[in-house]
């Protein structure tokens, strides 16, 4: 009995140790055998001639060795469950086309409400010009906000599932292409109601109020 500590073990618990020889008396099959060793390297810049060098000292043996990464490791499982680039991407472009969809009618919606509002913008001298970079600069401010949040609570999210899929992490790049993904969004949903305002008549809008 005794107690040990391991860090690639994680905060889940679900490890149980055993005494090699019983368990190996006690199978079926693949008696003699082993999954996978754990091998820890002192200076991460090591890891891959590490690596190479245990797959080469097995490369003409009955049982070839793979050496790779945990994270490595982790998406290789993930990728045995089927092809998840493909299903990560079809769910990622079928809410994009939702939150178009959504944004536009939003959007539609709120210049309608403020057609007396616009109307008496463009009375007190704001040209079409003027008046659709204004509903633009809007609809970028609302996604530019919602982005961030999103993007915000990713960023905290991400260190508490790394304990569960290691190598897990938020590239900064990822950041990058999701604002822009938010102003791309923010210039499509707002462009419609922001030409129908800049093109708005005065007269007629003034006359429904």
């Amino acid at each position: 009995m005794g107690t040990f500590s391991d860090s690639d073990v994680g905060s889940s618990g679900d490890v149980i140790m055993i005494n090699f020889a019983y368990f190996d008396a006690a199978r079926l099959a693949g008696k003699g055998t082993v999954k996978h060793f754990n091998v820890a390297v002192y200076d991460p810049k090591l890891a891959v001639t590490v690596a190479d060098e245990i797959d080469r000292r097995f490369a003409n043996s009955s049982n070839e060795t793979r050496t790779e990464s945990l994270r490595e490791l982790a998406q290789s499982q993930m990728q045995s469950i089927g092809d998840l680039n493909f299903l990560i991407r079809a769910i990622v472009s079928a809410v994009l086309v939702a939150l178009l969809f959504a944004t536009a009618t939003m959007m539609m919606q709120s210049t309608r409400e403020r057609t007396p509002e616009l109307a008496v913008l463009k009375t007190l001298g704001f040209t079409d010009r003027v008046v659709f970079l204004f509903i633009l600069a809007e609809a970028i401010a609302v996604f530019i906000a919602a982005a961030v949040c999103g993007l915000a609570l990713a960023m905290l999210a991400f260190p508490f599932a790394s304990k569960y899929i290691p190598g897990l992490s938020m590239p900064i790049v990822v950041v990058v292409v999701g604002l822009a993904c938010a102003v791309l969004v923010a210039a499509i949903s707002a462009s419609v109601p922001a030409v129908l305002a800049a093109r708005l008549n005065i007269a007629t809008a003034l006359a429904s109020r």
